[in-house]
């Protein structure tokens, strides 16, 4: 299969990196010092999959010049930040009507709708629950995996999802098929939901946030809010409702990734925009469409978004 990677940071890096080493024709696609280093020196993949290399992976910064080159794709891997997607749709147009999907592997809400909207029938969802970061330009590690990564087309979604699960599932990314995506989409939102901002406002990781009874209830009031808001757009989500949802959390979700910092501390550390309004912002948005009251999360995004603007 031939896959494109767009917005290749950690975790893209991580999924072409794997695909290429299994023989997959795979092109990089992204910006800054990251891909500079993988154009002239190739990729490295380290951490708990095992140390690997990849030094003669095809990568660049424009969508024209990988068209220009020759390479084709058969189905885009979107992760970018989910304020980046519409632009990164915009990029892709040309490239748009001989793929058979876009696959979007991104946070939060909103990019799924994004890509049904750029190339009807084909979108599909993914749900990625392992961890990675960028140790140096060329370099991303492994840190954690609390489950499979699980794909399925969006509603109208095109066929030959279950060969790119195959695929992944061959390179060593585990990962299987799920009709029911966008529950899982929203399941893995309100994971990020209940922890990015709060460790990122306190500078813990997310093993803490679960063992103090006042930042758990914090995450209780977050949940419920989350439950309101899924309940008046009609999702179904994966647990049937928040005390449920909470017991698998704390039993299941939680212990694999205790120890993981928030992406989101290291953007405010950066000096970068978070993806906080896909997030937190994302559940105070639809709330206020429905006129549900949203306090926990409205507090939340604004005082990341505070921390964005005081960053320098």
């Amino acid at each position: 299969m031939r896959f494109l990677v767009m917005g290749a940071g950690s975790i893209g890096s991580v999924v072409g990196g794997f695909l290429h080493l299994d023989g997959h024709q795979v092109y990089l696609l992204g910006k800054g010092p990251h891909i500079e280093a993988v154009m002239d020196d190739g990729l490295r993949i380290s951490g708990i999959w095992g140390e690997h290399s990849a030094p003669d992976i095809d990568a660049g910064t424009g969508v024209d010049e990988m068209l220009s080159g020759g390479f084709e794709p058969e189905w885009t891997l979107l992760t970018v930040k989910s304020y980046d997607t519409r632009k990164a749709l915009e990029d892709l147009e040309a490239a748009l009507p001989c793929m058979s999907g876009v696959i979007s592997l991104q946070n939060g809400l909103g990019n799924l709708e994004a890509v049904a909207g750029a190339a009807p029938g084909k979108a599909v969802g993914g749900r990625v629950i392992f961890g990675a970061r960028t140790l140096e330009p060329g370099t991303v590690d492994v840190t954690v995996c609390a489950d499979d990564v699980l794909l399925g087309p969006a509603p109208g979604g095109p066929d030959g999802v279950d060969g790119v699960c195959d695929a992944f599932s061959r390179s060593g990314i585990p990962c299987r098929y799920e009709v029911r995506i966008l529950s899982y989409v929203w399941d893995k939102v309100l994971y990020n939901v209940c922890l990015n901002a709060l460790a990122t406002l306190l500078g813990t990781d997310y093993g803490h946030l679960g063992d103090e009874a006042e930042t758990w209830v914090v995450m209780e009031t977050l949940c419920s809010e989350f439950y309101a808001v899924a309940s008046a757009e009609g999702v179904d989500l994966v647990s049937p409702d928040p005390a449920a949802y909470l017991e698998r959390f704390r039993q299941d979700l939680l212990p694999p990734t205790r120890d993981h910092r928030s992406s989101m501390q290291e953007d405010i550390e950066q000096g970068r925009r978070t993806e906080i309004d896909a997030l937190n912002g994302a559940i105070w948005r639809l709330g206020r469409k429905h006129g549900i009251n949203t306090p926990a999360n409205q507090l939340l995004t604004q005082m990341i978004h505070f921390l964005e603007q005081a960053a320098p």
